[in-house]
């Protein structure tokens, strides 16, 4: 299979997998979610999934149960290496399913395994066959223009989104480290009167760090909800980003009132 081929296959299924992330999550909210680890429409975990899926299910595509128990284990797999590496790499864990049953240590769960195995079997039987009539019909310097676009594209994408989430997760230690000096100086101050226009000004720099935090990191809470992360002092603070952005959230829906 040419490398051109692959890259758009990646591309269809990243894409189709990010169309199907919103839908789901915005009908279970009731209001549009964006979803994904990069800022444009495409989920690369989804891309990776598919064209592995298509790969290794070749061999007994006309037998739907091994494929369906196929896509179960592999998509599980794809899913379980993409949230070790990607909490290796930033410190943060992007999702969390310890909340739901039959999880494996919070980061593959039965539910969504099922989910793509009824996924899997849509696109060996119907999603791919139509993307290869679809290629079929390209001319061979579309698909070779189109592939560098694409590759270009997610390249500036994954950059961009990269640097986002380490600007993250610097602030949210910066918060952390800033957040504990203060309340020790809060702490040795408290038994002096003297001291009371300085705690004043401490409690008013916690709260701008904190307003500061959630405005910027606004957009990654809202595509990644159930981020945490091991520490339990992070874990503190992404529990109150989210309570303030909730008051922030339900005082503008109380303005447009």
């Amino acid at each position: 299979m040419q490398l051109n081929v692959v890259i758009w296959y990646f591309f269809f299924y990243a894409v189709i997998g990010y169309l199907v992330e919103v839908a789901y999550c915005s009908i279970l909210q009731h209001r549009l979610v964006n979803r994904g680890f990069l800022y444009g429409p495409w989920l690369p975990i989804y891309g990776i999934g598919a064209l592995v899926i298509a790969a290794c299910t070749r061999p007994f595509a006309e037998y739907a149960l091994v494929v369906f128990l196929a896509t179960m284990a592999l998509t599980s797999l794809v899913e379980y290496i993409t949230s070790v590496a990607l909490e290796r790499f930033f410190g943060l864990r992007l999702w969390d399913y310890s909340g739901y049953r039959f999880n494996f240590r919070g980061r593959v769960c039965l539910k969504n395994t099922v989910l793509f195995g009824l996924l899997g079997l849509s696109l060996v039987y119907a999603i791919h066959p139509a993307i290869q009539a679809l290629l079929a019909m390209m001319d061979l310097r579309a698909q070779e223009v189109g592939a560098h676009v694409i590759v270009l594209l997610l390249g500036i994408d994954t950059t961009a989104s990269s640097l986002g989430m380490v600007s993250f997760t610097t602030l949210l230690e910066r918060y952390h480290r800033r957040k504990g000096e203060i309340e020790e100086r809060l702490a040795a101050l408290a038994a002096s009167a003297q001291a009371r226009l300085l705690i004043e000004h401490l409690k008013e720099e916690r709260h701008e760090l904190l307003e500061s935090l959630v405005a910027r990191s606004r957009s990654i809470l809202s595509r990644f909800p159930s981020l945490t992360s091991q520490s339990e002092e992070r874990r503190g603070h992404l529990r109150t980003l989210r309570e303030r952005l909730g008051h922030i959230l339900e005082e503008h829906g109380n303005d447009e009132k």
